[in-house]
């Protein structure tokens, strides 16, 4: 899987904002490889203000790490469920 800096690479031409369709114009015409241009035809059909934004929507090798990450310490990690709760005996009233 490709790298977020192996696409962003391939992106020093585009003009900000830019749509999917300049991004992948801008891609194509820098030379990117199969693998740059699978990782922009999957993100959305938006306009994207800055590198920074398209970073964040790029399906790329570090977003497939964090979330493998993330469902191994969901599996480790401890309940922290609360134990039942016990009867709290009545108020004493006051006569």
């Amino acid at each position: 899987m490709v790298t977020t800096d192996e696409v962003l690479n391939h992106l020093n031409d585009v003009t900000y904002p830019a749509g999917k369709d300049d991004l992948l114009a801008a891609a194509q015409g820098s030379g990117a490889g199969d693998e740059v241009l699978k990782a922009l035809r999957a993100v959305p059909p938006e306009e994207y203000a800055n590198e920074a934004e398209v970073a964040r929507s790029l399906p790329t090798a570090e977003s497939e790490d964090a979330r493998t990450a993330a469902e191994q310490a969901r599996g480790q990690a401890r309940s922290h469920v609360a134990a039942p709760e016990r009867p709290v005996p009545p108020a004493p009233t006051d006569y």
